[in-house]
């Protein structure tokens, strides 16, 4: 695929470069956040209760805690997805509203107001593969 400036790429629509952002089901917080700053040497970014949002070489890994006897929900893990610029994903959110696209998870905000605002929806390919994009007001990484 060609990306280059002026070549009329995907990349072409965006105002910033967007980051790859994995999900993963974990069942240990503390024991996943020691192994991926002390085993591989990443940088968790954000804590919250239920996950982990870690630099994992300039990927944004999202580790999602689940119960160990509990099945994954079928449109949260697991799925890939981009981490784009705020400004660039309220575009695409108009730009899918405008052509129809179906939500597996529709466009919602979490900590409103403050500097951890975070924005995502998730879609799915036609193979029903989620993708999720996400945006932070701040950066994160």
């Amino acid at each position: 695929m060609d990306n280059k400036p002026g070549k009329g790429g995907p990349l072409e629509e965006f105002t910033s470069r967007p980051r790859l952002c994995i999900a993963i089901a974990v069942h240990d917080l503390a024991v996943t956040r020691r192994f991926y700053e002390d085993t591989l040497g990443c940088r968790v970014v954000d804590e919250r209760a239920a996950g982990l949002t870690i630099d994992f070489f300039g990927c944004e890994l999202d580790a999602r805690l689940v119960a160990t006897d509990s099945a994954p929900v079928p449109h949260a893990l697991p799925r890939f997805g981009l981490v784009m610029g705020w400004e660039d994903w309220h575009r695409a959110v108009d730009h899918l509203n405008y052509i129809g696209v179906r939500y597996l998870e529709a466009p919602r905000f979490d900590a409103r107001g403050t500097p951890d605002e975070r924005a995502e929806f998730c879609i799915a390919d036609p193979s029903g593969n989620c993708l999720g994009f996400a945006a932070w007001r701040v950066k994160r990484i």
